[in-house]
């Protein structure tokens, strides 16, 4: 599926799409320049689009002659790990279990090859990992309708038990949104205050 020619179809820019999904526009702009959509992402743009997840998931190229049959999708684990990685930035996503546990397994088999090889590259390499693992940790928190800083146990004793256990939540859609989506009295304090600041500087 076009996710580009489907949203100009109905006339949405990347934020509004993004505010429909509760995904961040980067990761909208990742999909539309070519990135496969990890499978919670496809549900997420299923779902705006109203159409199926199989849809969005489906390639964009037609079958080889060779063999007559739709060519082979990746496999969970390659999407994760590629996702995770490219994704080091983006803290604004949202991410399903699969992303999250596939990435973190690739994480820990790497880092530990490193450090078979020596404790020094093992180090770097963790350093080098903690960024991108931060990052799709926060996603995975977003997706169960909470705040990225909750990864912040982590660093008390045995805090890791805590942010494993919400790592491991199912997805909440509407927490996810709702966390997004600023309330009505949120935007009416808004708006009093700047009507206030600009009136405070027009004196």
């Amino acid at each position: 599926m076009d996710i580009r020619a489907a949203r100009r179809a109905r006339g949405w820019s990347q934020e509004e799409l993004a505010e429909r999904t509760g995904l961040s526009a980067r990761t909208i702009q990742r999909i539309e320049n070519g990135a496969r959509p990890s499978a919670a992402t496809a549900r997420l743009l299923a779902a705006a689009f109203e159409v199926e997840v199989a849809d969005v998931l489906a390639p964009g190229t037609t079958p080889s002659a060779g063999d007559g049959g739709p060519p082979r999708p990746p496999a969970p684990i390659v999407d994760a790990v590629r996702d995770g990685a490219l994704g080091f930035s983006d803290f604004e996503g949202r991410a399903g279990r699969p992303d999250y546990w596939w990435f973190l397994l690739a994480v820990l088999v790497v880092t530990g090859a490193a450090t078979a090889l020596s404790e020094a590259l093992g180090a770097a390499v963790s350093v080098v990992l903690s960024l991108p693992l931060a990052a799709v940790g926060a996603r995975r928190l977003h997706d169960t309708g909470r705040s990225g800083w909750w990864q912040l146990f982590a660093l008390a004793p045995f805090g890791f038990v805590v942010v494993l256990t919400l790592m491991a939540q199912p997805t909440d859609d509407a927490a996810a949104l709702a966390r997004r989506t600023p309330s009505p009295e949120d935007s009416a304090a808004d708006d009093s205050a700047a009507t206030s600041d600009h009136a405070s500087g027009s004196r």
